[in-house]
């Protein structure tokens, strides 16, 4: 197997999430070249992974695009994301072997299938994992173990920690005030009030560091105004010139909350610690959208399960978040090495 192509086009935090699974699958096939099918937005992003060599990007040209994918020869392809446009797009190109996942009809049209990307009870970026999985298998490699970081920029640490004012022993513990997808935004006030007691609450010496992005920036105002007024230690992100590098600064990070899923994905390829806020529901999205971190690197809290009480984030219990996120920061940080 010498070069396999990836499909998955379209919003970054669903890619985001697809990182692990081709970190898998290069380190199980090292030599090979893997590309990758992506959206525009994703395109930068995508040049950043470590585990990709070439990105193919969705220029919307579909005759272009199936020659383009023609020309490159490729000997396997796994769709993540399987529509009927992608069939006709790889079916020119004649590839011996294509791994899609069984969603939709045009699964048929393909010889190969999988249902492992929709097994109940585990994480979207573990479902990915499992596609590819089921690849090696096929193919006679071996299973390589889930490695952490996703996305190894620990030789830039101390450039980003410099660039978000850290100061001697402080921990930067980094906070989005963005809404989620699939929840509904968690309330300013009741955010920074947990801010400001993680920050009464723990032995480590804390400074926050609240990220935003578009119109977000009116929230990270407000949160900034409120944990100043209280004497917190606290900076509003700067801006950066792209998402690749602003995913790449979250390596500054001791800690990451949000209610937002995409960021905690940026935040867990550097395995940073996160706390995320999701929708009470019985389809457990603080599972199937957990961040990339590590199991003992992830706490989550949700408002109570129900159609009226599921999405109302005010419900959420953030004196009992703060005391777990306090309680944690004294015991993770305990080891002087981290």
């Amino acid at each position: 197997m010498k070069k396999i192509l990836y499909v998955r086009h379209d919003k970054i935090g669903d890619f985001t999430t697809k990182w692990p699974a081709l970190s898998m699958l290069k380190q199980a096939i090292p030599d090979a070249t893997i590309d990758v099918f992506v959206a525009p937005v994703v395109k930068s992003f995508a040049e950043a992974c470590p585990h990709v060599d070439n990105v193919l990007v969705d220029t919307g040209d579909d005759a272009a695009i199936a020659e383009l994918i023609k020309e490159q020869h490729y000997d396997a392809a796994i769709v993540s994301l399987s529509q009927y446009r992608v069939y006709k797009l790889l079916k020119p190109a004649r590839i011996p072997y294509v791994l899609v996942p069984t969603l939709n009809w045009y699964q048929y049209l393909y010889k190969h299938r999988t249902n492992a990307q929709y097994q109940d009870g585990i994480s979207v970026w573990r479902r990915g994992c499992n596609v590819v999985e089921h690849f090696l298998k096929e193919h006679n490699y071996p299973i390589p173990e889930v490695k952490r970081p996703f996305w190894d920029m620990s030789n830039k640490k101390h450039k980003w920690q410099e660039y978000y004012n850290k100061q001697g022993e402080e921990k930067l513990i980094f906070a989005h005030p963005g809404t989620g997808g699939s929840s509904g935004g968690v309330p300013v006030e009741s955010f920074s009030n947990m801010l400001i007691d993680i920050s009464q609450r723990t032995a480590l010496d804390c400074r926050f560091v609240v990220t935003y992005s578009g119109q977000e920036e009116v929230l990270a105002d407000e949160m900034v105004a409120i944990l100043s007024e209280k004497g917190i230690k606290v900076e509003k992100a700067k801006p950066l010139s792209s998402l690749s590098e602003f995913a790449e600064s979250l390596v500054a990070a001791d800690m990451f909350i949000a209610g937002s899923t995409g960021p905690l994905h940026l935040a867990g390829l550097h395995n940073v610690p996160t706390l995320g806020f999701y929708a009470g529901r019985r389809s457990a999205p603080h599972i199937r959208w957990q961040s990339l971190s590590a199991d003992d690197r992830r706490l989550s809290y949700t408002p109570p399960v129900g159609k009226r009480t599921g999405r109302n984030m005010a419900l959420v219990d953030f004196d009992k978040a703060a005391t777990e996120a306090a309680a944690f920061l004294d015991s993770f940080y305990s080891d002087v090495s981290r």
